[in-house]
């Protein structure tokens, strides 16, 4: 795009608000049961929608594998009472057939995950354990409790604990540990403590998330969003996994420095978003509102931005020690970024807020004239006749 074009116009990472939403293979879960599911308050919440991106995250490589879903944007809106039964009804010979395709789909799609993280593993030198650990701690909260409880409570909990685990596994594989491959590790542990923490104390605090009500009918069904994770997981941990298993480590140069200052820069800005976020909505009069103040002034998802920045940091100072087939490790920032902007995070939440506030003329200018991800100019008041000024 020309220079003219970058200063007339805000930066985007994402779709435009009423452009189609895109296909999502966790849509797929969605999908299986023809019914949407409501999303957060407003646009731009903040890591309660990463939450979603996770479950979307593992889809994308359930797509790759050949298995596809539908729904766009990932998880859409429709609030619904929980659902307990076991499995759905199967009173017609069509919904048998449904039953058995759901099924289907969801062995594929744990197939394909299984198959993404050995082959990854295989490909890059990495043990075996760390995609072990993944599909072992993912799987345990869903036999355990998930799905005998039909409660997605631990959903989030057991997200942050498998990224402790394979993050903490990776750091003390070996005792001794350059100074790369201790802050990256390092780096990786705060992220996930800070993220987990807040996204168990939100979903305590709800008590249930209704993305989940609809995949609650069927074992099958409700084991999709685990095994999506379990890719989710190990994909963005892929550059700690490369830097902590190279036996050799070049000294901490510029690139590293580079990295860890993006990283640092970006945990700022999603912290600040965060706590924005959460004090807007502590408040009783913005109950059911859009927040367009402090960060979310030039942003409408400025907790991505800072998200999508920590993990480009990573991959920054990775990059030293990277060679041949480990390039990959920059599938992790990317596939974060994608998921962000163009799967789950950003074209659910807006599509949940155009129903609620898109007829609104205050929420269409900030839409419309609000940067997508990349801070940037914030929209323009508007004026007595309601137009932009």
């Amino acid at each position: 795009a020309s220079f003219d074009m970058l200063v007339s116009s805000p930066p985007t990472l994402c779709a435009a608000p009423g452009a189609a939403l895109r296909t999502s293979p966790l849509d797929l879960a969605s999908g299986f049961v023809g019914s949407s599911v409501r999303a957060p308050d407003a646009v731009g919440t903040g890591e309660g929608t990463r939450l979603r991106a996770r479950a979307a995250a593992a889809a994308l490589a359930a797509g790759l594998a050949g298995v596809s879903g539908r729904r766009g944007g990932r998880r859409s809106a429709a609030e619904g009472v929980i659902v307990r039964s076991a499995e759905p009804q199967m009173g017609t010979e069509e919904a048998r057939k449904d039953g058995w395709g759901v099924a289907v789909a969801a062995v594929v799609i744990a197939l394909g995950v299984v198959g993404a993280v050995y082959g990854l593993s295989t490909l890059l030198g990495l043990p075996l354990l760390y995609g072990g650990l993944a599909l072992g701690i993912q799987w345990a909260t869903f036999l355990l409790h998930g799905w005998p409880k039909r409660s997605e409570a631990f959903y989030d909990a057991s997200g942050s604990l498998t990224h402790l685990a394979v993050a903490g596994a990776a750091l003390l594989a070996d005792p001794t540990r350059a100074p790369r491959q201790l802050l990256l590790g390092v780096f990786s542990i705060i992220w996930c403590t800070r993220l987990g923490t807040f996204l168990f104390n939100r979903i305590a605090g709800d008590g249930k998330d209704d993305r989940f009500t609809a995949l609650k009918t069927s074992f099958w069904r409700f084991s999709i969003p685990w095994n999506l994770q379990v890719a989710w997981v190990f994909l963005l941990q892929l550059p700690i996994l490369v830097v902590s298993s190279a036996a050799t480590q070049p000294e901490v140069g510029w690139l590293d420095g580079l990295g860890w200052a993006l990283w640092a820069a970006g945990f700022l800005i999603e912290s600040a978003a965060d706590a924005q976020k959460f004090a807007f909505r502590s408040v009783a009069s913005n109950k059911g509102r859009y927040i367009t103040t402090g960060l979310w002034k030039y942003s409408r998802h400025p907790n991505y931005f800072g998200d999508i920045m920590m993990w480009v940091g990573i991959c920054v100072s990775a990059s030293s020690v990277f060679s041949n087939w480990t390039w990959l490790g920059w599938l992790s920032p990317a596939f974060n970024t994608i998921l962000l902007g163009f799967v789950s995070g950003v074209p659910m939440l807006e599509k949940a807020g155009e129903k609620k506030w898109g007829n609104e003329e205050g929420y269409k200018n900030y839409m419309k004239n609000t940067s997508c991800i990349v801070p940037w100019f914030p929209a323009p008041p508007l004026s007595d006749g309601g137009e932009a000024k």
